[in-house]
């Protein structure tokens, strides 16, 4: 597969196609797929969630084929379908005769059955993780994982033409868990429309009139406390005793009941009345949220790279971020965020830092933010990279 012929690309992946979601895997492949067909690729999205093919290449023969993957999903619908291998998505993949397929996630055994079908016939795939092998991931549901790992995972993985990792963190974990294929390490780029502009850029402080006047402290993303280190965000927020200069803002989805666990921890901390919790929103509404936020918070525990931290570097937010949120450490360079370490002591001298520094100072942070990542996270570059990498007949290396 050397040279620069255009290629043949199926992503294969659990979540519907679309962007307008808090799910960072979706926007992922929603980003890529539409930077692949921009390179002439031809480009297929299967999804397992609502039993899609989404073609986003213009190849009018990928397009036949597309509609015959379609069709081929809708004549086996009504078969006996195992709970571990689906006929339809195998045939709906082989209808598209790939020259490379992407699945996106683990622990995943239809994907596994699925990838297996493809070594038999010579089809290359390869994996993007996801943050899905990071041990403190691992450490939920940990029996099951090991076991699906040393009975399927393993092999699946190590039979990959390549293993994607978004950052140099992630490779040594996929490492350390045991994967002895090439890993290569090519990053997330910007969220889609990352840079959209604010419409109405007051529109937080006219919903909620007694943040006017406060340093606003956002949040965007899965409201997940032990990952993004939420329970120590409201911890050393209270510490600080912040409520009169600043407010938390959460912006994201409820995560198996986190919503109401960290509410329970505000009123606990005494600081429920400075903290605000809202759905995920999109578009213009997210860009809005970003113009009226002062600081960007993510002190994650873990990371591999966070969409919300490029989106809210990309709207020029100053940050207050672990370093593992900060994996190439570009805004750390840039002079862009305050780095801090996942305890509540650190976390909340970042919070007062923020706090204190000058609007003129905060301002300049977010600029130096926005020129890093609009010049290093280009979905086209991470493209043409990816697009390498399938190509490549010799072993990838990262």
């Amino acid at each position: 597969m050397n040279g620069a012929a255009t290629l043949r690309i199926v992503h294969v992946t659990n979540e519907p196609f679309g962007f307008d979601t808090a799910n960072g895997v979706q926007q992922v492949v929603y980003a890529l797929a539409h930077a692949q067909a921009q390179l002439e690729h031809s480009v297929a999205v299967v999804t397992r969630d609502d039993q899609s093919v989404r073609l986003v290449g213009s190849d009018r023969t990928f397009q036949d084929r597309a509609r015959v993957a379609a069709a081929t999903a809708s004549r086996s619908g009504g078969l006996f379908v195992s709970r571990y291998f689906e006929p339809v998505l195998s045939q709906r993949v082989d209808a598209l005769r790939p020259d490379i397929v992407h699945f996106h996630s683990v622990h995943i055994p239809q994907n596994v059955a699925l990838a297996a079908s493809l070594r038999q016939r010579g089809i290359r795939y390869c994996v993007t993780v996801h943050g899905g092998l990071f041990p403190p991931a691992l450490r939920r549901r940990p029996v099951k994982k090991r076991l699906f790992k040393w009975l399927f995972e393993r092999a699946y993985l190590n039979d990959a033409h390549f293993v994607q990792a978004v950052s140099d963190y992630e490779a040594v974990a996929l490492r350390e868990y045991g994967i002895t294929a090439p890993v290569i390490v090519i990053p997330n780029g910007l969220p889609p429309h990352a840079e959209e502009p604010p419409t109405e850029p007051d529109a937080l402080f006219v919903r909620y009139p007694a943040l006017r006047g406060r340093r606003v402290l956002l949040f965007v993303g899965r409201l997940d406390p032990w990952q993004k280190s939420l329970d120590l965000l409201i911890e050393a927020f209270a510490r600080e005793r912040l409520g009169g200069e600043a407010a938390l803002v959460f912006v994201g989805p409820d995560w198996f009941g986190s919503r109401e666990r960290l509410t329970r921890l505000a009123r606990r901390c005494g600081v429920f009345s400075d903290v605000l919790f809202l759905p995920p929103v999109f578009g213009p509404e997210r860009a809005n949220l970003f113009a009226a936020a002062d600081v960007f918070v993510h002190p994650s525990r873990w990371e591999g790279l966070s969409l919300s931290v490029l989106a809210a570097a990309a709207a020029s937010k100053p940050c207050v971020l672990t370093r593992v949120a900060d994996p190439f450490h570009e805004l750390e360079r840039a002079g862009a965020a305050i780095l801090v370490n996942a305890t509540v002591h650190d976390i909340a001298a970042g919070l007062r830092r923020a706090v204190t520094l000058g609007t003129d100072e905060l301002r300049e942070m977010g600029r130096r933010g926005h020129d890093a990542v609009a010049s290093r996270f280009s979905w086209r570059e991470i493209a043409q990279r990816l697009a390498d990498a399938y190509r490549d007949d010799r072993s990838p290396t990262g």
